[in-house]
C-alpha cells in the first residue's frame, strides 16, 4: 500500500474494549472507526483511514468535539501513547453514552459549580418576573 493509499474497509469486528460484535456501517460512512455500544476506538490511523499506525492501544472516548457544522465527533485518547483523535459519531451510537460524554465537563467545572447555579437561579427569576410585568 503506498503513503497516500487510505482503506475504506467497513468491515466487522469485535470490540477490543467490550467485545461486543460491531456489524459494518449501513449508511453515513465508508468506514467503521469505533464501537457504538462503548464508543471505544483502536489507534490504528497515523492520518485517517491509512491503518499505519504501529501502536494498536485502545482508544477511550473523553469528550465530545461539536464541530462548525453542527456535526459531533468523539474525542479518543489513546490508553498506550497518549494521541489523541476525532471520529465522526454514527447514526448506530449509543446515545446514552453520547449525552453522557457530552454533559461529563459539567461535574468537573474548575470552580464552585452551586455559585453558577445560584446566579442562573436569580438572572431567571428576575427575567421572569420582567416579562410578567411586561404582560400586564
Amino acid at each position: 500500500m503506498s503513503r497516500t493509499q487510505l482503506l475504506h474497509d467497513n468491515q466487522s469486528f469485535l470490540c477490543g474494549h467490550c467485545g461486543h460484535g460491531v456489524s459494518p456501517l449501513a449508511y453515513g460512512g465508508s468506514q467503521r472507526n469505533h464501537c457504538p455500544q462503548c464508543l471505544y476506538s483502536r489507534h490504528v490511523d497515523i492520518r485517517p483511514g491509512d491503518r499505519r499506525s504501529a501502536c494498536k492501544g485502545m482508544m477511550k472516548p473523553i469528550s465530545i468535539w461539536i464541530q462548525d457544522n453542527g456535526e459531533w465527533s468523539v474525542i479518543h485518547r489513546c490508553s498506550k501513547c497518549g494521541a489523541l483523535k476525532t471520529n465522526r459519531i454514527a447514526a448506530d451510537d449509543n446515545e446514552l453514552l453520547l449525552f453522557s460524554l457530552a454533559a461529563s465537563f459539567l461535574s468537573q467545572l474548575p470552580f464552585p459549580g452551586h455559585r453558577i447555579l445560584g446566579h442562573m437561579q436569580n438572572y431567571s427569576q428576575h427575567f421572569c418576573m420582567d416579562k410578567a410585568q411586561d404582560a400586564v
